[in-house]
């Protein structure tokens, strides 16, 4: 894409988000993270550094750019970009404009917070808003922080069944102590992630009154895509992180990932690159599946199509 923007450029709000969990271990910690939260809306508007310009490359295609494109693009001879990390740390949003047509989006995530910010979920509500069909919703880390190992209410076969991979949960009253905990368990052993995993998307038609179509999660032996009519875009999502095939290393404790931290040696260097290939490796297998299912899903669509125009043809002759 050929373009970049400074991080150094982003609000107080954005700085004091970074070091957060370093500060969190200090005395009077609760105090001070309640008084910034309170002046929330003041810091997002303040940026210590101004993003650096760069020649407007549009400037003269009026006739050739977007309704929406704000008059000052029109007018200036110099822009000004921040890093579009603070709106969302995998660059998926231009993959999903209209007209690009992916079918599979593989994302490596080394993220700082890789679990706390929740990059794919973010995605969600873009979709959303531009009413994107396709995106698998739901997809990215479990909200474990909401799910709760307590007794299960008479909503749990309804939540079960709006997960990825459907469970069949029959629950009378005389078990429910005794099953509710191990279903519930059941249910985020599901959710958790390795270091690749897959979610295939939905491309039903949503309507007001109703939820979207939920994603669902894929294993290894789910790759037949058989609904191919109505499945979306594929997500492979690979995290950084830790795996004992690469000791040494651990991208939440290793002090040299710290985002704060610019200078690698060689030996850092090949330290990271040996754990992205290692976790690459864990998942290489199961992106070629999904890659010749989604080809097989194409093929399919393609000769359906292909038979219905020559029934047309022979109805006419």
């Amino acid at each position: 894409m050929g373009i970049w923007g400074s991080a150094f450029c982003a609000t107080l709000a954005h700085y004091y988000k970074e070091i957060r969990p370093v500060l969190s271990g200090l005395a009077g910690f609760a105090g001070m993270d309640t008084l910034i939260a309170g002046r929330n809306d003041d810091l997002i508007k303040v940026h210590p550094f101004d993003p650096a310009q760069i020649p407007n490359f549009v400037l003269g295609l009026r006739d050739h750019l977007p309704a929406s494109t704000p008059e000052s693009l029109h007018t200036s001879d110099s822009i000004q970009l921040m890093d579009a990390g603070m709106s969302n740390n995998l660059p998926i949003y231009p993959l999903l404009r209209q007209g690009r047509d992916v079918d599979i989006i593989i994302a490596f995530d080394a993220s700082a917070d890789i679990r706390q910010e929740n990059w794919l979920r973010v995605a969600d509500g873009y979709a959303l808003q531009r009413g994107i069909k396709g995106w698998p919703m739901g997809s990215g880390w479990p909200d474990q922080g909401k799910e709760k190992m307590g007794s299960v209410s008479t909503d749990l076969e309804s939540k079960a069944k709006s997960m990825n991979d459907s469970i069949e949960i029959e629950i009378t009253h005389e078990k429910e102590k005794k099953q509710g905990k191990k279903a519930v368990k059941e249910q985020l052993n599901l959710q958790d992630l390795g270091y690749c995993t897959i979610w295939v998307g939905s491309s039903e038609e949503r309507t007001s009154a109703h939820p979207p179509p939920p994603s669902r999660r894929i294993d290894d032996e789910d790759f037949e895509l058989a609904d191919a009519s109505t499945s979306g875009i594929a997500v492979v999502y690979f995290p950084l992180l830790a795996n004992p095939s690469v000791p040494g290393i651990h991208p939440e404790k290793s002090d040299f990932l710290s985002t704060w931290n610019f200078v690698y040696t060689s030996e850092q260097i090949d330290q990271v690159v040996a754990l992205a290939r290692s976790n690459f490796e864990a998942g290489e297998n199961r992106v070629k599946a999904l890659v010749r299912a989604m080809w097989q899903r194409k093929k399919a669509l393609r000769e359906e199509t292909e038979r219905l125009r020559d029934e047309r043809w022979s109805n006419l002759s």
